[in-house]
């Protein structure tokens, strides 16, 4: 009997952790269709996990809400800014790679990897920013983006490590078998990553705002 109550809460465990991942991965892409609430999504789907991981059960659906609704303007300012460097970054990046196509200029050489370097600097600082508002969310936002890319310095394997996971998602949509993973449970999957690996991050940072009261 104890056997049997075991074998039936473990296939309770499973079954919610399914349906958590499926209906906030659909609740994450929904919420992102205007394209400048992609930051506010992800972060609501990161705090759910996060909070799912570490023993808590806010509703599924209010607590997304919830957490998309949370300082809402915001993140939409921090997803803009994070947007447009990416963008201007990517547009560098391919300015030189297309002049060094028809040369072989030190110079050009020089800065499409410094471009490169930034660019990628960027994108890694762009996951810690997420960590950084579910600890201080109060925060201004020069501080999150600045201590977000303190974090991908200090924090060097792990940041690698979410630079890799966070890739990964983005290159489900090239092939159509994988496409429909990434609509069912892609992101979620990547998120409940992002917040294993940004669990010792998380508890520096809790850790490091009591030192400073």
């Amino acid at each position: 009997m104890n056997f049997e109550k075991l074998v039936n809460s473990k296939i309770n465990v499973f079954a919610d952790w399914i349906i958590r991942l499926v209906m906030i991965n659909l609740m994450i892409i929904v919420s992102s269709l205007l394209v400048i609430t992609i930051y506010p999504a992800l972060s609501a789907g990161f705090n759910m996990f996060h909070d799912y991981i570490n023993g808590k059960n806010p509703k599924l659906f209010k607590g997304f809400i919830n957490y998309f609704k949370e300082d809402f303007k915001k993140k939409v300012i921090i997803g803009i800014i994070i947007g447009i460097s990416i963008l201007v970054g990517f547009l560098n990046v391919r300015y030189y790679s297309t002049i060094l196509e028809t040369t072989s200029s030190v110079f050009y050489l020089i800065g499409y990897y410094v471009t490169l370097a930034l660019l990628a600097a960027l994108y890694a600082g762009s996951f810690y920013s997420i960590v950084v508002f579910r600890v201080s969310p109060s925060l201004k936002i020069k501080h999150i983006i600045k201590v977000s890319f303190v974090l991908a310095g200090k924090f060097y394997f792990r940041t690698l490590l979410l630079v890799i996971v966070n890739t990964a998602v983005i290159l489900l949509l090239i092939y159509p078998p994988t496409a429909m993973l990434f609509i069912f449970v892609g992101v979620s999957i990547v998120l409940v990553v992002d917040v294993l690996i940004t669990t010792d991050v998380i508890y520096y940072l809790v850790n490091l705002g009591e030192k400073n009261g």
